[in-house]
């Protein structure tokens, strides 16, 4: 079990291994969502965009056509600046002046979110109504669970995650989903998987869709349906001014912290402003880096250690693993750190 505090920062690549959308991908597909055309002999069916988000749109709207009118126009605006954007982030502030561009920006976020955990390897099956016994048995957060509750009677499980804070970047809800499935796995009752799910430690930076359980009054069902305009309000982007998190919790857990994980991690300047603190202390970070250029490392390294005021460098370590190799091939240097 983790005995002393640690943080688990997930960025975007954390996401891949359940078929969570990531950079080009998204942007495409946002694109192509956001692209009305309209033929007079097809009446009020697009000829391309997407459908289902215009009859969303349409229904809400019909009343007010101008309303409607100036969502069509500002999702070929939006498709067009996103054919040259890296992120949909980017591309809804340079639009951050046009509030419908924002606005279907985000609906289409959201709709990707839950189009992809409906589709992730982790989303509950027909036959059973919950994931495969085996779904996500060689993921990032099956080796955190495995680490958390070892050592530990089921009566004790309350406290598996204890020491843990996840420092989110990411708007799906994997994390919570899983939890929530091993631990009955393992013997737990779903009311105190429930409730040990509902008690984890979880600060999202720019905001989430809600939570994957029934009795929170902002439950989505995971990889389900909702009113997206009803959502929406919940999330930020990284390019917006303020995130939706406790800037203190998220700068105490890390003064807090004797160990930092990052798993799949971007190292954005603006997300490593949100992590910046002002206390050094002797806190151990190893981080993923898999698939990032060698000539960029130092740099990373370097900006780790000034914004987490780690005390020297030989603190900060980078692996070029993805994130389940990570935990699983050092699970005894992060258990000798923190167990």
């Amino acid at each position: 079990m983790f005995r002393q505090n640690t943080v688990v920062v997930i960025g975007a690549g954390a996401g891949v291994e359940y078929e969570m959308p990531l950079g080009s991908a998204l942007v495409s597909s946002i694109a192509e969502d956001v692209r009305f055309r309209f033929d007079r002999a097809r009446g009020l069916e697009p000829i391309s965009g997407s459908v289902d988000l215009f009859h969303f749109l349409y229904h809400r709207f019909r009343e007010d056509y101008d309303q409607l009118n100036r969502f069509m126009g500002a999702g070929n605006a939006l498709a067009s600046v996103l054919s040259s954007a890296v992120s949909i982030d980017d591309a809804l502030y340079q639009l951050s002046e046009t509030p419908e561009a924002v606005t279907l920006g985000k609906m289409c976020i959201v709709r990707s979110i839950l189009k992809a955990e409906a589709q992730s390897t982790i989303r509950p099956s027909v036959r059973f109504a919950r994931p495969d016994d085996n779904a996500g048995r060689d993921g990032w957060i099956e080796q955190v669970f495995s680490m958390a509750i070892s050592g530990l009677k089921q009566s004790e499980m309350e406290f598996a995650f204890d020491k843990l804070t996840f420092v989110n970047f990411n708007y799906d809800r994997c994390l919570e989903h899983y939890l929530y499935w091993p631990l009955q796995r393992i013997g737990i009752d779903e009311p105190r998987a429930a409730s040990i799910v509902q008690e984890l430690k979880i600060i999202r930076p720019y905001g989430g869709i809600g939570s994957i359980l029934p009795a929170s009054t902002d439950f989505v069902a995971y990889g389900g349906e909702t009113d997206l305009l009803k959502v929406i309000p919940r999330i930020r982007t990284y390019t917006e001014s303020e995130a939706i998190h406790d800037g203190s919790a998220l700068e105490s857990a890390i003064v807090n912290a004797r160990l930092v994980m990052f798993l799949g991690f971007g190292f954005h300047a603006q997300n490593m402003e949100l992590l910046k603190v002002a206390q050094l202390g002797f806190r151990r970070v190893m981080a993923t880096v898999k698939k990032v250029h060698t000539d960029n490392r130092l740099e990373i390294s370097d900006e780790i250690m000034a914004k987490l005021r780690c005390e020297n460098s030989k603190l900060v370590e980078l692996f070029d693993m993805t994130a389940p190799e990570m935990l699983r091939e050092l699970r005894p240097k992060v258990l000798l750190t923190v167990g």
